[in-house]
């Protein structure tokens, strides 16, 4: 009897279609099988054997250029001292000072030419030369003033600066603003162009989220790397503020892409119960680049140099496309089961365990699969969620709203500390250092607190944002100087701790609080609503020229805020995750409460089912 296939079988079972067969004028209808990874890991490879391990390390790796560029302009777009260029100012010194054998001549004419001012530095007043204005006196005028001995020209008229700047390079040889005269009216772009880096961000998480699904993860890494890489040294050589800006954006974008495809990867060859656990400790690979980012700035004090020296090495990550797979999941998902069983098979023999001939064939699917075959027909036939449920149901409204504040504010909270690195007091170097050594200790931290029975994910948020938030504003409080100079560093640093364990948990809690229909939506926004505080916290650090501790207050009452924002959440540890969107509208909703119709006998009781289920996806902000 001849058999006609409609559709080609092996295709079909890999994606799951439908196969339909003509026998004698009968068509007949059946759902296949899709081979699961999840059920290769647990079955075949092992979760988190040698392979993936190895892999892991691999792709992690590419969170440390990352943060490179994501930190960087504590360094590239430090502040320094700068005050008005004064034509003849040169001459003067050459002619009149050194002629006269005059000691510290340069520091005369400044006197006689940069109006000074008493400024508040928190530890009292010092006397600091204006940035902005210059005295409107001429070349006789100074001279006439050295020769009569004048240590201040203070009644003549102040105008602004008409030929520039001059800056203090004892610390910074070169910095953005310098280069560009981001100071004074300018001062602005200074803050715009990190804005940019991070708008950049929310770019690429709408680019290459796309470009992850259609041409593979690693395809997906290697453009990214490619990206930061040539638009990192186009940073460097930029001639002007907005191809610096543009450039930046640029970054931004790829290097997005980048840590998104590599978190993807290392998350999806591992099995559902490591997945927690795998994407709080890659997270760590940014905390170590942040380190070695405070040792290079220490080092290289010219921002071009320092610019390059962390986009060039990038290149040598371009050697994965011979060294790492293609993610054997994503292979599965659009019927490359050829590839991705020679991947599988590689895995097993480095991991050391058999991989069955016939792992692709239906007969090991429904063997190995018979326990997950009622959730897979039961998510396959579960209505789809959009972004619009999000916000119809009045509770699901609620958490989400509050999960979008937290997100933003841990990020706007998180990248401020970071950038306000210079204004701490004591050495910017070892400030950074220390902001990025604090992150290993609080995502293992976060990692342990959440899962504790007293504590678990809502309560741990709490605290950590309430005393983030504190720490924030009181650290603001004390005067830079002297002994209180390390109490107000202890407390910035006790904040940036804080938030860090915050903004590694908020994965995890936001991911299990909405329904399997609306995880990767509801998560993919709360991300988007992350970029915006990433964007503001540069723009919110120059209202500190409005009053200087505005920046930290606002920061500390934010934090604080979303921490008591989070109590009216659910806990999640330990709860069934809601499974539909029904069940995510009740879950964590009080029921009404109305007349007791029981009348039998006995007391009732509430009986929660309680199941630790694994989390089935996080999204990387």
């Amino acid at each position: 009897m001849h058999t006609r296939w409609n559709i080609d079988s092996t295709s079909a079972r890999n994606k799951g279609q439908e196969v339909t067969r003509n026998f004698g004028g009968r068509r007949e209808i059946r759902k296949s099988k899709m081979l699961q990874f999840d059920d290769v890991l647990k079955h075949i490879l092992g979760e988190f054997g040698k392979y993936q391990k190895l892999v892991y390390v691999l792709m992690g790796l590419i969170a440390i250029p990352c943060a490179y560029h994501s930190i960087c302009p504590v360094f590239l777009a430090a502040s320094t001292k700068s005050w008005c260029k004064v034509p003849d100012a040169a001459e003067v010194s050459a002619q009149i000072c050194l002629a006269n054998f005059t000691g510290n001549c340069a520091e005369m004419v400044k006197n006689l030419t940069i109006p000074s001012k008493h400024t508040d530095v928190g530890c009292g007043k010092e006397l600091s030369f204006e940035q902005c204005y210059r005295y409107n006196i001429t070349y006789k005028e100074i001279i006439y003033s050295i020769e009569n001995g004048k240590k201040s020209n203070a009644n003549y008229t102040k105008i602004k600066c008409d030929h520039g700047w001059e800056y203090d390079k004892s610390q910074y040889k070169s910095t953005v603003p310098q280069q560009f005269d981001l100071v004074c009216d300018r001062e602005f772009l200074n803050a715009l162009a990190t804005s940019f880096y991070m708008v950049g961000f929310f770019i690429g998480s709408l680019v290459f989220g796309y470009i992850l699904d259609r041409l593979g993860r690693k395809r997906g890494f290697l453009i990214g790397v490619a990206g930061m890489t040539v638009f990192g040294v186009i940073t460097a050589f930029s001639n002007d503020f907005w191809m610096f800006a543009i450039a930046r954006l640029l970054v931004g974008m790829t290097s997005y892409g980048a840590y998104l495809a590599a978190f993807v990867f290392a998350t999806e060859i591992t099995g559902p119960s490591k997945r927690p656990l795998a994407g709080m400790v890659y997270m760590v690979f940014f905390g170590v680049g942040y380190m070695m980012l405070a040792l290079y700035g220490y080092l290289i004090r010219e921002w071009k140099t320092l610019q390059l020296v962390i986009s060039v090495p990038t290149i040598l990550f371009l050697s994965y496309w011979w060294l790492i797979p293609e993610s054997p999941r994503w292979l599965i998902a659009v019927g490359r089961k050829k590839e991705a069983e020679k991947i599988i098979r590689k895995c097993g023999r480095v991991n050391n365990v058999p991989v069955p001939d016939d792992i692709f064939s239906e007969s090991w699917n429904q063997t190995k699969m018979g326990e997950t075959t009622s959730k897979d027909t039961n998510k396959t036939n579960e209505e789809k969620g959009t972004m619009l449920d999000l916000f119809r149901l009045p509770n699901m409204r609620k958490k989400t709203l509050i999960l979008f504040y937290n997100w933003s504010v841990n990020t706007l909270v998180y990248y401020g500390l970071a950038f306000n690195t210079s204004n701490l007091g004591g050495s910017d170097y070892f400030n950074c250092f220390l902001a990025g050594a604090v992150e290993i200790p609080a995502y293992v931290l976060g990692l342990f607190i959440m899962d504790t029975k007293r504590m678990g994910r809502r309560w741990s948020m709490f605290y950590t944002m309430v005393i983030g938030g504190i720490t924030c504003v009181g650290a603001t409080f004390v005067p830079p100087c002297g002994i209180t100079l390390w109490i107000g560093i202890t407390l910035a640093t006790i904040s940036k701790f804080s938030v860090t364990c915050s903004f590694g948990m908020i994965y995890v809690f936001s991911a299990e609080l909405f329904p399997t229909p609306l995880r990767s939506t509801g998560v993919g926004m709360c991300s988007m609503c992350a970029r915006i505080g990433g964007i503001l916290a540069p723009q919110l650090l120059l209202m500190s020229k409005i009053w200087a501790k505005l920046p930290a207050v606002v920061f500390g009452v934010a934090c604080i805020l979303a921490g008591i924002l989070i109590l009216p959440l659910p806990e999640t540890r330990g709860k069934k995750l809601p499974e539909t969107l029904e069940e995510g509208e009740r879950f964590g909703k009080k029921p009404k409460k109305g007349p007791d119709v029981y009348s039998g006998y006995g007391k009732i009781t509430k009986v929660e089912e309680e199941s630790s289920l694994p989390m089935e996806a996080m999204v990387i902000s």
